[in-house]
């Protein structure tokens, strides 16, 4: 099952990145970019006529770093050729420049792209990409493209302008812009549904911890690619262009954090206050130091997919859980250094998208696993219930105290008041221990109290029970210590009791409460697995979060009896 469940796994994820790479493949029928150039403008403004707006300017090859520092105006110049001349048709142009633009296309201008000015006042910011389809089919042959820019609205900086033009038949630029995109559309869209389905399983349920970071992974997962399509699908003023690198930056931060952070909940791996404040100490350096809005957001998904295989690997089995998220993070940990900044742009997020969904269906799993679990312990709760009233008026003990009430009637009329008054409050202590979970320590300590008053009363010798615990508010399963001072009164007899009190030691042991019983042993060598024993095993069994665990046995002239309850924090 583990490998089959990793297989699928893997298959739908190489599925989804081998599409994305398809449908992102570079159309054929685009056109050839011959040259690509830059000027300044010191003028500000067109300094030639129609033909030649941009004559006279000191043309370079165009620096995408040089470019980044300008803010203009300034010129760009193209020089583009169709790959299969003279088939016809309409032909569109996409410009991707942070500034605000007016082209030329021959010599003629086409609509603008916001207004250039030669301050920050003047201008008034264009879009980050202009789609513009050209007037008439342009004949075969070297086409130029001129686009006088200026850029003054860039408040974050960056290493690269990122400018560049591709220009092809209306439909296979469309389809190069918007193909992958559907690809991403399916994957977020499972992703959502995947997130929706699990968020509505853990309605009326108090959410765990790794619940709680399940559903912010899932939503940083599903904000994701919405952020990333921002550009392509809706775009945007360039100024917004800065905001929505941050706000990639800052998802791949949260998923870095919360990837790892789910696994090592999920999979119960304790990891050392040191690594977790190195390993987000790296984060953030990586995140502030390294050149580059690519290079910070692979760096910092390398140590998240590291640091979650890590997590992974000192998991002790779960294989069928953890093999196949091992696998996908392989993938992403090996693609990563190939694909580089590539990665970030579709596989990365498909990747999340396969991850996220595939936790999010197990965790759902395992809530309907959890709730049939919950309804067997419920059942087996009636049934306990049911048990621990049966046992409060078992007949040999009740015919027992009532044959003793019968000789105090006749002989100490006010002792046998005060053994009616005692019944009626151990009935009525039954009755309420039964309808609950779980009681107080200080509500099965009056329990217990109570029933060695009326076992007192009987034989005429005071029975004793000692207590030292300095937690009384302490929960646990109800009638765990009444059973084990029935068993005591059973096997050693209430004469051996009152010679041997009862002693009770609560303490806290790490994680853990344990609670130790000292009875009177008897003449009994063993207790073997009766009635008490197997109602204090399965009401341990039944208590939560994680149930609990009794040994006893005998010790010198004592009979031991240990309980032990993992903590509720």
């Amino acid at each position: 099952m583990p490998i089959r469940r990793t297989l699928a796994v893997l298959l739908v994820l190489l599925a989804a990145v081998a599409a994305w790479l398809g449908a992102s493949a570079r159309d054929p029928a685009l056109w050839q970019v011959l040259s690509a150039e830059m000027a300044p403008d010191p003028a500000g403004t067109p300094g030639g006529g129609a033909g030649d707006p941009a004559g006279g300017l000191a043309w370079r090859a165009l620096d995408q770093r040089a470019l980044a520092r300008w803010s203009g105006p300034y010129w760009l110049r193209w020089r583009l050729a169709p790959t299969a001349p003279g088939e016809g048709g309409d032909v569109a142009l996409h410009l991707a420049l942070r500034a605000a633009a007016q082209p030329y296309w021959d010599g003629r201008a086409l609509a603008g792209n916001g207004t250039v000015g030669r301050t920050a006042a003047e201008e008034r910011p264009g879009r980050i990409d202009a789609v513009r389809v050209l007037p008439a089919a342009p004949a075969a042959g070297v086409h130029e493209l001129l686009v006088h820019a200026s850029s003054h609205g860039r408040w974050l900086p960056l290493r690269s302008a990122d400018a560049f033009v591709e220009a092809g038949p209306v439909e296979a630029l469309y389809a190069g812009r918007y193909r992958p995109w559907l690809i991403a559309a399916l994957a977020a869209g499972a992703l959502a549904a995947a997130w929706l389905y699990f968020f509505i399983a853990q309605r009326g349920r108090p959410r765990s911890p790794d619940a709680r970071l399940l559903l912010w992974l899932g939503a940083a997962g599903l904000a994701l690619p919405l952020v990333e399509a921002w550009r392509p699908l809706l775009g945007y003023a360039y100024p917004l262009h800065g905001v929505r690198l941050l706000a990639l930056l800052s998802l791949h931060l949260a998923a870095a954090v919360l990837l790892p952070a789910y696994l090592a909940r999920r999979f119960a791996v304790a990891v050392p206050r040191r690594v977790r404040v190195a390993y987000l100490a790296a984060l953030l350096l990586a995140a502030a130091l390294l050149p580059g809005f690519d290079t910070r957001g692979a760096a910092v998904l390398l140590l998240s997919l590291l640091a979650s295989a890590g997590v992974l690997l000192r998991v002790e089995g779960e294989g069928d859980e953890r093999a196949p998220i091992l696998a996908v993070l392989a993938v992403g940990a090996l693609a990563l250094p190939i694909a580089g900044g590539a990665f970030l742009d579709g596989p990365y997020f498909l990747l999340l998208a396969v991850l996220m969904g595939f936790l999010l269906l197990r965790h759902a799993v395992r809530l309907r696993e959890l709730d049939r679990h919950n309804a067997r312990l419920r059942a087996e709760r009636a049934r306990l219930s049911l048990q621990l009233l049966q046992r409060g008026i078992q007949p040999h003990w009740l015919m027992n105290t009532l044959t003793s009430l019968q000789e105090l009637i006749e002989q100490a009329p006010p002792l046998a008041s005060r053994l009616v008054e005692l019944l009626a409050e151990q009935f009525d202590r039954l009755r309420d221990s039964s309808g609950r979970e779980r009681v107080r320590l200080s509500d099965e300590l009056a329990l217990c109290r109570n029933h060695l008053r009326i076992a007192g009363l009987a034989l005429g010798r005071p029975i004793h029970f000692e207590v030292e615990a300095d937690d009384t508010a302490l929960m646990l399963p109800p009638g765990v210590l009444h059973a084990q001072v029935e068993n005591a009164l059973t096997h050693a007899g209430a004469a051996a009791c009152a010679d041997r009190p009862f002693r009770l030691r609560v303490r806290r042991e790490g994680d853990v409460h344990v609670l130790e019983l000292r009875s009177a042993r008897g003449t009994a060598n063993r207790r073997g697995q009766g009635t008490g024993t197997r109602y204090i095993e399965a009401s341990l069994a039944a208590a939560r979060p994680r149930g609990g665990r009794f040994a006893q046995r005998a010790d010198g002239a004592d009979w031991y009896g240990r309980i032990e309850l993992p903590c509720a924090s």
